[in-house]
């Protein structure tokens, strides 16, 4: 099949690649890195087979789609620079490393912000979950390769912020309650800008709206092999049981997941090692014993923080979107371009 993006360049444009080329650092960083280690069309058939790619008649005229690899690869380097969907289209045509990175020329077609908005919502059309595919099929690539230690691990969750909102009382109260206001209407200016997924919740005095990324993390490689997507307010215990099954072999938490229902679980139900931090609680502080305990799992359970320290300096701790369905989608791409830059990290 035939796609935009896929026609031949003129000689000039060829000479000009050439010569920008020749002055470019010969040293791979960033994306760049990303662009020569990733297998990308291992992704093809599930890009072409969600979208409906396969099927399309070329008979029927009209213009032909972009390359769908191509387009993955523009939601990539999208979370990986935290850029809007406007801000996609101006650099693509702006900097020549992105354009190395998409394989592309000068005078090539390039998608537009509406384009990019289309794909990313074509992922998830008609309970398609497009994104968590993606996750899984890299996830095998890396099993493949053998960068998945197994040795551990770690589960851990961080707010990502969603775009506040200014309702009422009688409007969150609705909210609250699991309904949506009637002046919220889907079909409205007013009701598509407004989130009635995303919760408030507030944590060492600081006040998060949004969403919470639960992320299980390999204790050895540090790439990220398991999430959930929740709203900001739900505790992380939780979501423990959907994050740890009978594949681990040990596991690391902060005191936050301690409870006599995740003991029980992870010993009886997963048949796993529990390195859960102890907790203190009032009248029964931590023995000397218990203290020592959490320093020496500490220095492995700390390890989660680098993983979002990594997704912070890339901008993924904040969406744009609107409604958990979207917020479920960034957070399942901004974990799958982190296990890329990480992969490549370790490859290197």
């Amino acid at each position: 099949m035939k796609y935009r993006n896929q026609d031949e360049g003129g000689d000039l444009f060829a000479f000009i690649e050439h010569q920008k080329k020749a002055k470019a650092s010969q040293r791979s960083t960033g994306v760049g890195r990303l662009a020569e280690i990733i297998d990308w069309e291992g992704f093809r058939s599930d890009l072409e087979d969600k979208l409906g790619y396969a099927n399309r008649d070329d008979s029927k005229g009209g213009r032909p789609p972009f390359d769908p690899v191509f387009m993955f690869k523009v939601l990539v380097l999208q979370k990986f620079h935290g850029l809007r969907d406007a801000a996609v289209e101006e650099q693509i045509a702006d900097r020549f490393s992105f354009m190395r990175f998409w394989g592309l020329r000068p005078g090539d077609a390039i998608p537009d912000a509406n384009t990019v908005w289309g794909f990313r919502e074509a992922l998830e059309r008609d309970g398609r979950k497009g994104s968590e595919r993606l996750f899984a099929r890299f996830g095998g690539m890396l099993e493949e390769q053998g960068l998945i230690g197994h040795e551990g691990s770690i589960v851990d969750a961080s707010f990502v912020d969603a775009p506040r909102q200014r309702n009422t009382r009688e409007q969150n109260k609705s909210i609250k309650k699991g309904e949506r206001p009637i002046e919220f209407g889907s079909d409205t200016a007013k009701g598509r800008q407004k989130d009635c997924d995303a919760r408030w919740a507030q944590k060492n005095n600081e006040t998060h709206f949004g969403y919470k990324n639960h992320a299980k993390v390999d204790a050895k490689s540090k790439l990220i092999i398991g999430s959930v997507t929740t709203s900001a307010n739900v505790h992380d215990n939780k979501v423990f049981q959907d994050l740890i099954d009978e594949t681990d072999n040990a596991v690391f938490a902060d005191s936050a997941y301690r409870s006599e229902e995740t003991e029980r679980y992870v010993l009886e139900e997963c048949d796993c090692e529990e390195f859960i931090m102890f907790k203190g609680r009032r009248g029964h502080p931590l023995t000397e014993e218990e203290k020592a305990t959490n320093t020496l799992r500490s220095r492995i359970r700390v390890r989660v923080e680098h993983v979002f320290g990594r997704m912070s300096q890339m901008g993924m701790e904040v969406v744009r979107t609107i409604g958990l369905k979207r917020g479920t989608q960034h957070n399942t791409l901004s974990n799958l371009v982190y296990n890329m830059d990480r992969s490549a990290f370790l490859r290197g």
